[in-house]
């Protein structure tokens, strides 16, 4: 029965995605006015590209780099949920399922970061990469949801080469029969 509704689900019609740029035009309310990047509304349908130098890619290609070694990156925010600012430890409410090996780093994906949530993203990363600014990455959240796509951009404009946004993140990866695993957010550093 589950494989059947799996079936189903795959075959459905998809609603065509917008390019980012018609998005902005018809909604720019919802986007930075400087950066470009999704300040509102960050769960709603994705658009269907991402400007350079970040690259889109399928679940089919996320597996494959992360095979190879990428480093997956799950952006899902932390929702009524914040970090100890004593020991940088996040209090979240609810387990998070992820890909196997993936660091959670919540919440910087949103439109705009706070010095701390800036500050948390860049020393994870340096850390996480050893500092090889080209070092593959796979940026993620769920399906139809614009923090990864934030991040991704964000990300890449740090100067990291090689930043690839799986749209369709923990969703997509369950469609093509892969695992979820739960997942810790890494601490913020509060030193």
């Amino acid at each position: 029965m589950l494989r059947i509704l799996a079936l189903l689900i795959a075959l459905a019609p998809v609603a065509a995605a917008e390019p980012y740029a018609a998005v902005r035009d018809r909604r720019p309310d919802l986007f930075h006015p400087e950066t470009g990047y999704r300040i509102d509304r960050h769960r709603a349908s994705t658009p269907d590209d991402i400007p350079g130098p970040a690259r889109l890619i399928s679940a089919a290609q996320a597996k494959a780099l992360l095979a190879r070694g990428a480093l997956a990156i799950d952006v899902f925010g932390a929702a009524q949920s914040r970090y100890d600012e004593l020991d940088g430890t996040w209090l979240v409410s609810k387990e998070r399922l992820s890909l196997p090996g993936a660091i959670w780093l919540p919440e910087t994906g949103r439109g705009v970061l706070d010095a701390a949530m800036q500050g948390y993203l860049a020393q994870t990363l340096a850390r996480e990469t050893k500092g090889d600014l080209a070092r593959p990455m796979v940026v993620f959240c769920i399906a139809d949801c614009w923090m990864s796509w934030n991040a991704a951009q964000r990300i890449a404009a740090m100067g990291y080469q090689n930043v690839h946004w799986f749209r369709h993140g923990t969703d997509g990866w369950l469609d093509i029969g892969e695992p979820l695993v739960p997942v810790d957010p890494v601490p913020v550093s509060v030193d």
